[in-house]
């Protein structure tokens, strides 16, 4: 059964996620694929959204307000986020799921990433990227009923097609 988070109303890219992109039937898995990195770059293409290249680029879309600062708060903590900036739409999820999780986990859901500019993409990256966005954020692995809560729960908005969510092992997290 889907969270409540998974609405279609929420227009929203989490964790490298996609809204309301069209899903084949199937099993859904926190596996990443080529097919799922192309939905998300394209979905970021369809938005008209802009790949900002350098730190200066994100630091003034920020300033005209087409990225917005994305905080620490009783149910989301930023750890090392070095430019703390993101969709409206994002923030909004971010804000939403960190309720939800902190309700079932009884701590807060923390974010190690969220806009990289294409200049500062880790060696890891895929080169098609949503990062630069502003549609896209890292959460840090939890573990225990914490770490099985945070899989159902993007497993249901992915099998939903509110997100793309892939499971990273090097370093461990949630994109």
């Amino acid at each position: 059964m889907p969270t409540p988070l998974a609405t279609a109303s929420l227009a929203v890219l989490l964790v490298a996620g996609v809204a309301g992109v069209s899903r084949e039937s199937g099993a859904q898995s926190l596996r990443g694929s080529r097919a799922s990195v192309d939905r998300m770059y394209e979905q970021a293409r369809s938005e008209r959204l802009t790949f900002h290249e350098t730190s200066r680029t994100v630091r003034a879309a920020a300033a005209r307000g087409r990225l917005v600062r994305l905080s620490s708060s009783a149910d989301v903590r930023l750890h090392a986020v070095g430019f703390p900036y993101v969709t409206s739409a994002t923030r909004s999820f971010v804000q939403r799921l960190g309720a939800q999780y902190r309700r079932a986990c009884g701590e807060r859901m923390v974010i190690t990433s969220a806009t990289r500019p294409s200049s500062r993409q880790p060696a890891n990256s895929v080169d098609r990227s949503v990062h630069p966005t502003g549609m896209a954020i890292d959460l840090r692995k939890p573990s225990g009923r914490c770490l099985a809560w945070l899989r159902t729960t993007l497993l249901d908005l992915e099998e939903a097609g509110v997100i793309e969510a892939t499971e990273e092992f090097r370093p461990p997290h949630f994109h």
